[in-house]
């Protein structure tokens, strides 16, 4: 399991909102691929982002394996897809950042609008592959887990590419669904490959003692 959950565990405390249900939806997958120098570091196995075509709101499925168990972890409204200009010049950027907890988090990439994606009459252009890096840090001196003597802390990157998943785009804005169907049906599609639910336990749940068998 990556260390890097315990994050998600804390970002998924405080982001379960809405999504956003308009407009055109797109869809990426994003490969993870560590490089540079790094201590105690492992990252996700991939990613999957969704989000309004237009720009928005990104909500997030992460992978990873937890022994030989395939789990996936959800964080809806987590970061953005957005277009940023400077005279002609667009980028399309997905950007996503956790640093008020631990451990200090950063996702980014950044491609060029080159795709079109068409919801009834409405056409907008995407980026067919964005590029960047994430990373992690934290010195895990706070977070409620024992660690081996010598082993304390990890730090490292890993490059990110995100790329356009055409038929699934396309497959939700023919059937004109919303960005939280096109959510749900990513998370059905997942479970159906043999990953399951990582479950994030409820911090008020042990300040209170845990489950007493009360409805």
């Amino acid at each position: 399991m990556p260390k890097i959950l315990f994050i998600t565990a804390l970002i998924c405390a405080f982001l379960f909102t809405s999504l956003d249900s308009s407009a055109q939806v797109v869809v990426y997958k994003i490969d993870f691929n560590q490089e540079g120098s790094s201590i105690n570091y492992s990252f996700y196995e991939e990613g999957w982002v969704v989000a309004d075509a237009t720009g928005g709101p990104a909500s997030w499925v992460l992978t990873f394996f937890e022994g030989p168990v395939r789990r996936y972890i959800t964080i809806p409204d987590f970061g953005s897809l957005f277009y940023a200009s400077k005279g002609s010049t667009v980028k399309a950027v997905i950007s996503a950042a956790a640093a008020d907890g631990t451990p200090q988090t950063t996702f980014l990439a950044i491609g060029t609008p080159s795709e079109t994606v068409k919801k009834q009459n409405v056409k907008v252009e995407v980026a067919k592959t964005l590029e960047g890096t994430a990373s992690s840090a934290d010195d895990e001196s706070e977070l409620p887990f024992n660690v081996k003597e010598g082993d304390k802390g990890f730090a490292g990157f890993s490059k990110m590419k995100a790329s356009l998943q055409r038929s699934r785009t396309d497959d939700a804005n023919s059937d004109n669904l919303t960005v939280e169907e096109t959510f749900a049906e990513l998370i059905t599609s997942l479970e159906r490959r043999g990953y399951t639910a990582f479950e994030v336990d409820d911090p008020d749940d042990e300040e209170d003692g845990g489950d007493d068998g009360a409805p």
